[in-house]
């Protein structure tokens, strides 16, 4: 039997450690009605008396829920620094070579027939594509360059490249 935070024993007692501030008289909350939380009914030491199932639904967030992942200065600090060279790798390089390489074929054929308003039709979910395009509305690439082959030039072509590379870096350092 599946017992959650809401549902009281079959005598209307409500489990140990677990205050139920908006309960009815006969153990079960009221229908919308959010139970407190306190920081203790997050980790219940008598595991025998605690519920088994606690139901999503039933929580409240609150900075106690939150005060059980304790994050010192130091590990901020460790966050920040593979953070950082996760973007340096990433970015190292970024405009070189100055060609079409592997998938900039695709990808920049793709961004720049939505650039252009060109009716296509691709197998594949359009969200990269797109978010690729908008970067590169953004850095001023009007979609003419056609991305024909690997090794055409991009700067004889004036196509903001690096611009175009750097949101897939930063998305992936990102992770």
């Amino acid at each position: 039997m599946t017992v959650g935070m809401d549902q009281a024993d079959r005598h209307g007692h409500q489990p140990k450690g677990h205050s139920m501030q908006s309960a009815s008289p006969r153990g079960r909350r009221e229908k919308g009605a959010v139970p407190k939380i306190s920081k203790g009914d997050f980790a219940p030491k008598d595991t025998e008396n605690s519920p088994a199932v606690v139901s999503i639904e039933s929580f409240e967030y609150t900075p106690a829920y939150f005060a059980r992942w304790k994050v010192s200065a130091s590990d901020l600090m460790l966050l920040l620094v593979i953070s950082m060279a996760a973007v340096v790798v990433r970015c190292y390089k970024l405009s070189n070579p100055a060609n079409v390489v592997f998938d900039e074929v695709h990808f920049g054929k793709f961004a720049g027939k939505y650039l252009n308003s060109t009716y296509f039709f691709d197998l594949h979910p359009p969200l990269a594509k797109m978010m690729f395009a908008a970067v590169g509305r953004l850095a001023g690439y009007d979609g003419v360059f056609d991305f024909k082959s690997i090794g055409l030039d991009y700067i004889a072509a004036n196509v903001p490249y690096v611009a175009m590379r750097l949101m897939p870096a930063l998305l992936g350092a990102a992770t």
